[in-house]
């Protein structure tokens, strides 16, 4: 009896091509799972920096006693809203006004008289589409806003871009 221990030459190979092929199949699935990880990420931060631009601009005009027509557009893309609010006016003042726009890096921001305008959105979240509709009823005044946002890849690849657009409309307050 002939009894050999180790391998051949073709079950080396085998082993070998099976590993190869188990390691692969295992950095493929770590890569698509980073992939999977950042286009995740990114469709969330557009979410919620689309979420949190409506609810402080739904939050505004609710308390706002009513729209400055000569400084707003409506209908169009870039829109922008003035309101007349008595909400935080400067010290001996009783009316403020408050504007919501894009500024040239295509980001949502918000200027309250007298202070430094604040940007609503990130840096890497550009605002496609920012229109605002006057709608006048018999109970008051509303005005709808759609807001489309997107991430702005620097590497413009397919893979880490997302959009969404949200609409909403709120009336505003009758004093």
């Amino acid at each position: 009896m002939n009894n050999k221990k180790g391998f051949t030459l073709i079950e080396l190979i085998i082993y070998v091509a099976v590993l190869g092929i188990v390691v692969s199949l295992l950095t493929l699935f770590v890569f698509n799972l980073i992939n999977v990880q950042a286009k995740i990420r990114i469709s969330r931060e557009v979410l919620e920096n689309s979420q949190r631009s409506m609810e402080i601009m739904l939050w505004e005009i609710r308390r706002a006693q009513d729209v400055y027509s000569s400084t707003s557009f409506f209908d169009s893309h870039p829109g922008q809203l003035s309101l007349k609010t008595t909400e935080n006016a400067p010290f001996g003042e009783e009316i403020t006004y408050l504007d919501f726009y894009l500024d040239e890096k295509n980001r949502l921001c918000l200027k309250r008289e007298g202070t430094e305008a604040e940007a609503l959105t990130a840096e890497n979240i550009k605002i496609n589409n920012l229109s605002f509709s006057r709608l006048t009823t018999s109970g008051g005044e509303s005005i709808r806003i759609e807001l489309s946002a997107a991430y702005n890849s620097p590497s413009g690849k397919i893979a880490y871009q997302a959009t969404t657009t949200l609409v909403s409309s709120a009336n505003l307050r009758n004093d």
